[in-house]
């Protein structure tokens, strides 16, 4: 049996939980694309001062991958846009098979992130410990909003009729 909610946490019912989440989810991933893009140009135009930073510093992670992970990054951002659009496309029409792409992509995401974190906190000794702490939250409350989008998608499917 699924964790569920009755409500958002800001009083709200599910579905403009749901809106908003999305909404949020939208504007952080187009927020994404724009930055990603404008680091691109910036590389470009600067080009001749990274060359020279990288003869510098040859092992550099960003002389060896920069434009990969800026390419791969902008590929990802677009699928999460596209994944956040049919959150809210989900939630305005009440089709609750919209949601899953969200539910689907965001768990993966939060599991990955999880790992990530957890290998990255052995790592580190003393009060370096509490950078891990805004990690753990984010975590957190991505975790509620799943909940609170896997509760309006139940919630719609109880009330499903033909």
């Amino acid at each position: 049996m699924a964790l569920t909610v009755k409500e958002c946490c800001c009083g709200c019912d599910l579905r403009t939980g749901c809106l908003i989440i999305g909404t949020l989810q939208l504007i952080g991933g187009v927020a994404g694309i724009v930055l990603n893009v404008l680091a691109m140009g910036g590389a470009a135009l600067e080009k001749e001062r990274l060359e020279k930073m990288c003869e510098e510093h040859p092992d550099s992670a960003f002389c060896k991958q920069g434009t990969a992970v800026f390419s791969i990054g902008i590929a990802l951002l677009c699928v999460h846009v596209i994944i956040s659009s049919f959150l809210i496309h989900g939630s305005r029409k009440r089709i609750a098979w919209m949601l899953l792409p969200w539910l689907v992509t965001t768990g993966i995401s939060l599991g990955l992130h999880a790992l990530i974190t957890v290998i990255n906190a052995t790592q580190l000794s003393g009060a370096e410990f509490f950078v891990t702490v805004p990690i753990i939250c984010v975590l957190l409350l991505s975790t509620y909003f799943m909940i609170v989008v896997n509760s309006y998608r139940l919630e719609l499917k109880r009330s499903f009729t033909f």
